[in-house]
């Protein structure tokens, strides 16, 4: 028959015994916390999914955003220069109507200094000539006067023809 040592067959079964314990006590529980990290990781990649499709989404969302306010942004601009220029052209044409009655009025004051100033002259010249012709002929005044006038009557309806 086959000789086996004794001490052969019990380090064989301490082997086997080795391996059983090992495996039970070991791989299982360190297989396990790696299964269960497995899921967690699978798990938090699938809801990882969504939350970056979501943010993607707001992502994009916040570009067309950005380029409506863009838009937005140069017609609020170009609506204001418009009113600005509209509002320039009322205001300088108000300035053109102001500054044309300045003018008018002014026009007309100067009109109506320079009568005024002729027919001071005018009476002062007929006071003069007439204080004159009263020294020279000795007539009276009242006559000289209406001499005057019908003088400077005749004069102005020569210069008016």
């Amino acid at each position: 028959m086959l000789k086996v040592d004794i001490n052969l067959l019990f380090n064989v079964i301490n082997i086997l015994l080795l391996c059983v314990l090992v495996r039970l006590f070991l791989f299982k529980p360190v297989n396990k916390i790696l299964a269960e990290r497995q899921a967690s990781v699978d798990r938090s990649l699938a809801e990882a999914e969504p939350v970056k499709a979501q943010a993607l989404a707001l992502e994009q969302e916040r570009a067309d955003m950005m380029k409506s306010i863009e838009e937005e942004k140069i017609a609020v601009l170009s609506d204001a220069q418009k009113r600005a220029a509209g509002e320039y052209e009322v205001i300088l044409s108000d300035a053109k109507k102001q500054a044309d009655s300045i003018i008018r009025t002014a026009r007309a004051q100067a009109a109506m200094q320079k009568d005024e100033l002729l027919r001071q002259t005018k009476s002062e010249i007929t006071s003069i000539i007439v204080a004159a012709a009263a020294k020279v002929s000795g007539v009276g005044s009242q006559d000289d006067s209406a001499l005057y006038d019908e003088f400077l009557r005749k004069a102005g309806e020569s210069d008016g023809d």
